[in-house]
């Protein structure tokens, strides 16, 4: 493996773990720009003179599953979460008006 491939897939981990940080930590609203540059250097790397080899796109490929995973977990809880909410406000406001 060429250095400047090395560099471009430690890049894209760098990236992929910058992602997965921000959705682990409830920050997924901060992950567009970011997940907008991984799509760029993706591109480019995929044109370029030493495109990834089919294995490193694999691994590419299954760590945005992951983090597709755990950002649609963060999501239903976030769900859970806000409709526990409304019912708990319906409820103190039905008890309120008795």
């Amino acid at each position: 493996m060429a250095l400047e491939e090395t560099s471009k897939a430690e890049h894209i981990n760098q990236l992929l773990s910058t992602i997965e940080l921000l959705v682990q930590s409830n920050n997924a609203d901060e992950a567009p720009p970011i997940m907008d540059t991984l799509n760029s250097e993706l591109k480019r790397w995929c044109e370029s003179d030493n495109p990834p080899t089919a294995e490193q796109l694999m691994v590419v490929q299954a760590n945005i599953n992951n983090i597709s995973k755990q950002a649609n977990a963060v999501k239903n809880e976030s769900s859970k979460a806000i409709i526990k909410q409304k019912k708990t406000g319906k409820a103190i406001s039905a008890y309120k008006s008795v």
